[in-house]
């Protein structure tokens, strides 16, 4: 069984529970997404989702209740996992998509910074849903 799929929807849609993120894909383009958590990392601190546009971008997504800070830890900790890392695109962004947001405190601060320094990548937490240009969501100014 493989852990990525490839689509080429006019939205490529990845949801859990309540939480769902959508990736605007009008010229229908391949699109990969790969399931992190159970399938590709099995044990360990791990996000649930990567979405990459091919030569592209990739991003990390964590489907949340409201446990933002254990979200960043796993988002960083899949972007260096051994079986995540060759699949990643040039460009990187990490995406949590949240029951509620935090206010803007120390880590998420601190998250937003070490996406930018250690990866080059936009580090962005949005409420419930969101419809993203995947090249927006790597950005450190997106996601929109």
């Amino acid at each position: 069984m493989s852990c990525t799929e490839t689509v080429s929807h006019s939205r490529v849609k990845v949801e859990e529970n309540s939480s769902k993120a959508i990736f605007k894909n009008d010229h229908r383009e391949e699109f990969k997404i790969s399931q992190v958590d159970g399938c590709l990392v099995k044990d360990g601190i791990r996000c649930d989702k990567l979405v990459s546009k091919p030569n592209t971008a990739s991003v990390l997504v964590e489907l949340k209740g409201s446990d933002v800070s254990h979200a960043c830890d796993q988002l960083f900790a899949s972007a260096n996992h051994p079986a995540v890392k060759p699949l990643l695109e040039k460009r990187l962004g990490f995406l949590v998509i949240c029951a509620r947001v935090p206010r803007f405190d120390g880590f998420v601060l601190k998250a937003k910074q070490r996406a930018a320094k250690q990866f080059k990548a936009g580090f962005h937490i949005v409420k419930n849903r969101g419809e993203f240009d995947i090249e927006r969501a790597v950005a450190i100014d997106g996601p929109f």
